[in-house]
């Protein structure tokens, strides 16, 4: 009966992710009214609530459930509050996801997802050595899980130990982006540029993402490369023309291109982009008048005071 149930809900995400998402969404709604009585049938579908974005659907239902199958069997029981502490996670109910995880660590749960939960939780606190030590724990639990060492080589890297990091990465698939574009950054972080900019190099053979695109732009002109970093700059701004801390890097190489009406070009772009950055602004004040172009450095000017004016207020 329940694979009918699972059948079901797959169809009806389907239509979903096919662009009929009303109707898929009826079908899930009627798996669930018609449903209850199916535990592991429930669990699957305030998964797949979680996953479609429906956070209200999918802790409402798990609450449900606790609340109304109390006898239900104790691993469903626990994964019901596993997925609704991922829940308030994301809601940043960080009390909610506490009381849920420290409960199932009591209970002596076995399992790498609690502690990378926790790990999540303490680490959106602001509390790094804390989190560290329980994604340490979920790696050990999986030595083989390529994205665990991933996570745990990033955190290392925020944590400044860095010769962790390159023990941990240094297992990975080095094909792999999302691991070149970690290694890069541990090498930046680290002052080794060089290194960096061949890992960003090879992430860009892989695909042109944006921050690979970036980082070879940004090693290239800590290089002194500076015709290398104009075209990965370039490039960048052709994937993404919004990518907004492209356009003072790319008035950096440009400036020491000596090329000052482009420099000027990209940080009227980023100020139009961003908003606000007194620090771009005063910088793009100063090169106007420097290049004479006085009237268009008032605006710029009449923008700052009125800034300043404000912060006074």
């Amino acid at each position: 009966m329940s694979k009918q149930w699972f059948y079901v809900i797959d169809e009806a995400v389907k239509k979903v992710t096919e662009g009929e998402v009303e109707l898929g969404l009826t079908a899930l709604r009627k798996v669930q009214e018609h449903g209850r009585a199916l535990p592991e049938v429930m669990l699957y579908l305030a998964d797949v609530w979680y996953q479609l974005g429906h956070l209200n659907e999918s802790s409402g239902l798990l609450r449900e459930m606790l609340e109304q199958q109390p006898n239900m069997d104790v691993e469903t029981r626990q994964e019901c509050e596993l997925l609704l502490a991922e829940v308030a996670l994301d809601e940043s109910d960080y009390e909610q996801a506490e009381t849920l995880l420290f409960k199932l660590r009591d209970e002596g749960y076995e399992g790498s997802r609690l502690d990378v939960l926790l790990a999540d939780m303490f680490s959106l606190q602001g509390l790094d050595e804390v989190a560290v030590k329980y994604l340490a724990r979920a790696q050990q639990q999986e030595p083989e899980n390529q994205e665990l060492k991933e996570a745990l080589g990033e955190m290392y890297i925020r944590l400044a130990r860095f010769e962790e990091a390159k023990e941990l990465l240094g297992e990975l698939d080095r094909h792999n982006l999302s691991h070149l574009l970690v290694t890069a950054r541990l090498y930046a972080q680290n002052g080794q540029f060089e290194q960096a900019y061949g890992a960003y190099q090879n992430a860009a053979a892989i695909e042109s993402a944006p921050e690979a695109l970036f980082g070879c732009g940004m090693m290239a002109f800590h290089l002194g490369l500076l015709p290398e970093a104009k075209e990965y700059i370039e490039a960048l701004l052709a994937v993404d023309e919004e990518y907004m801390t492209a356009y003072p890097l790319l008035a950096d190489i440009l400036q020491a291109l000596g090329k000052t009406d482009g420099a000027i070009e990209a940080l009227e772009r980023y100020v139009e982009l961003s908003g606000f950055d007194i620090s771009q602004v005063r910088r793009l004040t100063a090169l106007l008048e420097q290049t004479g172009r006085q009237e268009q450095a008032k605006e710029y000017q009449k923008l700052l005071e009125q800034w300043d004016s404000e912060d006074e207020e």
